[in-house]
């Protein structure tokens, strides 16, 4: 925790939340309707192969883990998401949620696709974020951008911001409106000036 955006930073809990053992990170907080907050997080890649992400639901101060991890789903589930030099290794990076107006629960991730790091979207079949993640066929970005977050304007549209490029030093913020439809979003056309 901070003061200010600017730090310094001192640690909130006393050590990780997530299981110790474990390679976690892009731990995103995320509150349900009971007023529950949860980390989602990925498991690395690196440890398991076909990284996963997952639900640890959190004492209501933050500070520890109320329960055990909740497994959410697989990369390799995407039909979008393509393993690292055809070797069976899959990524997942930067789990998103965000709930659109109608109420349905969706997911922001990353992992690498027919095109380079790539971003899809997961929808929860019942609003809820223990429960089974159905994949979009497509990803949302599909080329050399991800890790992205959804806000809501001031006028209610929404906007998706990301990193592009996928390549260190040189990744930026990108922002993209976006169009919300009943159980999914899609990317807005631009407009040229």
């Amino acid at each position: 925790m901070a003061d200010t955006p600017e730090g310094p930073f001192a640690p909130w809990s006393d050590g990780a939340i997530t299981p110790p053992e474990w390679q976690c990170l892009d731990g995103t907080l995320f509150v349900d309707d009971a007023g529950d907050p949860w980390l989602v997080y990925c498991q690395e890649w690196t440890q398991i192969r076909d990284g996963a992400i997952w639900a640890q639901r959190l004492t209501s101060d933050l500070r520890r883990s109320a329960g055990t991890p909740v497994f959410l789903f697989n990369a390799s589930e995407a039909p979008w998401a393509k393993s690292l030099d055809h070797s069976a290794t899959y990524v997942t990076d930067g789990p998103f949620l965000f709930r659109l107006t109608s109420g349905h629960l969706l997911m922001l991730w990353s992992s690498f696709g027919e095109q380079g790091y790539a971003m899809g979207i997961a929808h929860s079949s019942s609003g809820q974020v223990t429960e089974p993640w159905t994949q979009e066929e497509r990803a949302l970005w599909s080329a050399d951008g991800g890790h992205g977050m959804i806000v809501r304007l001031r006028d209610g549209r929404l906007a998706l911001t990301l990193h592009q490029p996928n390549t260190t030093p040189d990744e930026r913020a990108i922002i993209h409106l976006l169009v919300e439809h009943e159980s999914t979003i899609a990317l807005a056309e631009r407009v040229s000036g």
